[in-house]
């Protein structure tokens, strides 16, 4: 009778163990609290707009050093026993090669005038070398008119000793003053002359002035 009793008492542990549901396992995955909200994600597409604002201000170059407008006069070198005349031909002419006239209204008040006299040299390939003599009339404040003359020369150049000089390191404007002053005086005189006959037909005479100075 006791072992049935025991027997018995084995048979309702195991229905209490059938009967008592086990405990549900909580997943590895879930999340310890379903009340939190997640921080928002920033969308990709916000980050590569992001980054598209900043990259110019990271890529935008140094400065660089301005480059001055203006080009440094190139370095001339005269050589040694250079003689101008034998470079060139003899024969030269002098010849008319422009003059700009306007008038203006003219302002109330004293009037300056102010000349200024250049003389250019221009290289013409293998031909020669132009020289242009220029004198430009202005008033401070604007005055009458402005007034610009221009006379140039040509020097042909010696076939048979053109090819001893590199030409392009020589200021043949400064050359030109030196070797043919009769030159100089001629342009200057035709000029001088121009300007009195321009202003004087329009009525407002320039009396013949000495030149400024070449510049």
């Amino acid at each position: 009778m006791p072992l049935f009793k025991r027997n018995a008492d084995k048979n309702n542990d195991k229905d209490k163990e059938k009967k008592v549901p086990a405990p549900e396992e909580v997943p590895e995955t879930a999340p310890e609290a379903e009340d939190e909200t997640p921080a928002p994600e920033v969308p990709a597409a916000d980050s590569a707009v992001t980054a598209q604002a900043q990259a110019p201000e990271a890529a935008i170059p140094a400065p660089e050093a301005a480059e001055d407008p203006a080009p440094a006069k190139p370095r001339y070198h005269t050589p040694d026993g250079f003689e101008f005349n034998r470079y060139f031909l003899a024969e030269r002419h002098i010849m008319l090669e422009n003059v700009s006239y306007e008038t203006q209204r003219v302002q109330p008040g004293q009037l300056r005038l102010n000349a200024r006299d250049t003389i250019v040299a221009q290289l013409i390939g293998s031909a020669g070398v132009k020289i242009t003599y220029n004198r430009t009339l202005s008033f401070d404040p604007e005055g009458p008119f402005t007034l610009s003359v221009s006379f140039s020369v040509m020097l042909v150049f010696n076939p048979g000793t053109r090819g001893e000089v590199d030409w392009k390191t020589i200021d043949m404007a400064e050359e030109f003053k030196k070797n043919c002053p009769q030159l100089v005086q001629a342009m200057m005189t035709k000029t001088t002359l121009l300007v009195a006959e321009i202003t004087n037909a329009n009525g407002s005479p320039i009396l013949p002035i000495l030149p400024l100075g070449h510049r």
